[in-house]
């Protein structure tokens, strides 16, 4: 399971509570035409619309319980160059994609906007899809350790995601073990054809590559165009995978140091010595953590402290400005930026309140594997991840530490060659700090009919993200379905 990261703004993930109201989550008995299901458009958001559509919860019995997946779509702006439905996924897992769908269709390119309708989902278990919602309250699982040097902070740990993952057992044990991402992609082929659409045209950032991949492989007979940006290896075993991303964010982290200690116009310059400095400043905010008075009174601890400096990570060198800012102000004792921000990822709303994404990260995420091994398998792959990545190392490997409580086990993993008649399009950043460009290699490697394009740069994905040459190729591809040639760099 990797780091989540979902594509969106600050803005856009601070609003993705709020439209998708008329997607229900109940777990209600199975109609007999569920392939059938025709989709009922209204009128959400913003010049958006949005749909449920009727699902197995097990598709592989006839009669049994159903659930009601939540889409979303801006249509195309101009009708009569209209090529077809967009689907996109902003990764995740656990990312709710229709609210994402609603928010990100401004942010297209102008061609696709006019020619595709641009359609999301919130996958199963996650969003207003069934989600996934074990407790409302987090904060006494942020409050441990999540990079323990102690035995005693180590047990603390696995005894509350222990807790955790019992909670889920209770609350949802109902439906996790149908969340894997093979079931994902099969709900995707039943959208498609409730939006009628004869094969399917797709964009998937982050996790959202490895459902792209699983559906390719699934029904490679579908596969208009596709689009996997920030790609996932799922041929991985689980100890390469969280040690290579966190050798990622490491190198990300470094690349800022090393620039802010040149820079003197850097907020956290430090005399030239900001690794020295953030090393001094993470040591001391583990020991005796910081004082935040946002109205809580709450604490800045080592663990919130990696996780806020991780999110302005996926940010890139847009985002450095930012870090620097927010880890000068934790130097002169005020710790509210970066709280700020690892309360972005952890989707805390206030006042101990927290949405649902985490679970869903879990209950999706637990499942596809690939296998920790149980506890003393996450412990072998921390000390792994330290000696590699010593600043985030740790905290990284047990953001999956739940898995190994987890009440449904990972499911086997399977080749992907996806022998599709149309290429796929798989984009790679050199130095994405959360899937690096080894894994956009080896999906491509792995998938049958696929085409690389790498790309300079420091973000999480490339794509509507400003860079004029990925966009340029991308945008061609989706509308001719014509790859670019093997070997194509920006």
């Amino acid at each position: 399971m990797i780091y989540k990261k979902f594509i969106y703004s600050s803005v856009i993930l601070l609003s993705i509570l709020l439209v998708v109201s008329t997607a229900l989550v109940d777990i209600s008995k199975a109609r007999t035409s569920i392939k059938d299901e025709k989709l009922k458009w209204t009128a959400c958001g913003s010049g958006g619309q949005c749909a449920r559509l009727i699902v197995p919860l097990d598709d592989t019995i006839s009669g049994g319980p159903t659930i009601k997946l939540a889409l979303a779509r801006v249509k195309a702006r101009d009708p009569e160059k209209r090529i077809g439905a967009l689907v996109v996924n902003p990764g995740g897992p656990g990312a709710p994609g229709a609210q994402f769908a609603l928010d990100f269709a401004a942010s297209l390119p102008e061609v696709i906007q006019d020619r595709f309708d641009i359609v999301g989902f919130d996958p199963r278990g996650t969003g207003k899809s069934a989600g996934v919602d074990c407790t409302d309250d987090l904060d006494s699982l942020y409050a441990l350790d999540w990079a323990p040097d102690t035995e005693f902070a180590r047990t603390q740990l696995e005894e509350g995601f222990r807790n955790l993952a019992n909670a889920c057992s209770k609350s949802d044990g109902d439906k996790l073990p149908f969340l894997s991402t093979r079931r994902v992609a099969r709900d995707l082929e039943l959208i498609r054809a409730a939006l009628g659409e004869k094969r399917l045209t797709y964009l998937g950032y982050s996790y959202g590559t490895y459902l792209g991949a699983q559906y390719a492989n699934q029904y490679p007979d579908r596969v208009r165009a596709f689009v996997l940006d920030g790609a996932v290896d799922p041929s991985l075993d689980a100890q390469s995978l969280q040690v290579q991303q966190s050798e990622a964010f490491e190198n990300s982290l470094n690349l800022f140091l090393q620039d802010c200690s040149e820079s003197t116009d850097c907020a956290f310059h430090k005399n030239g010595e900001s690794a020295s400095a953030y090393d001094k400043i993470r040591t001391q905010v583990g020991e005796t953590p910081l004082t935040v008075n946002d109205g809580e009174k709450r604490k800045l601890n080592g663990t919130l402290f990696d996780i806020g400096v991780s999110q302005i990570l996926y940010e890139g060198e847009d985002g450095w400005a930012t870090l620097a800012s927010a880890l000068a102000a934790a130097d002169d004792g005020d710790g509210a930026e970066l709280l700020f921000y690892a309360d972005l990822y952890t989707g805390r709303i206030g006042k101990g309140s927290y949405d649902n994404l985490t679970e869903s990260f879990f209950g999706v995420g637990c499942i596809d594997g690939p296998d920790v091994g149980g506890i003393e398998g996450v412990r072998r792959i921390e000390s792994a991840a330290a000696a590699a990545a010593p600043r985030l190392g740790r905290s990284i490997v047990n953001n999956s530490l739940v898995c190994a409580f987890w009440p449904v086990a990972a499911e086997p993993s399977v080749a992907l060659p996806a022998q599709t008649n149309k290429p796929i399009l798989v984009i790679g950043t050199r130095n994405d700090p959360a899937t690096p460009l080894a894994w956009a290699e080896g999906l491509t490697k792995e998938l049958g009919n696929a085409v690389l394009v790498t790309t300079e740069g420091s973000q999480h994905t490339a794509y509507a993200s400003g860079k004029d040459c990925v966009d340029s190729l991308v945008n061609r591809y989706l509308i001719s379905t014509k790859a670019p040639k093997i070997g194509t760099k920006c």
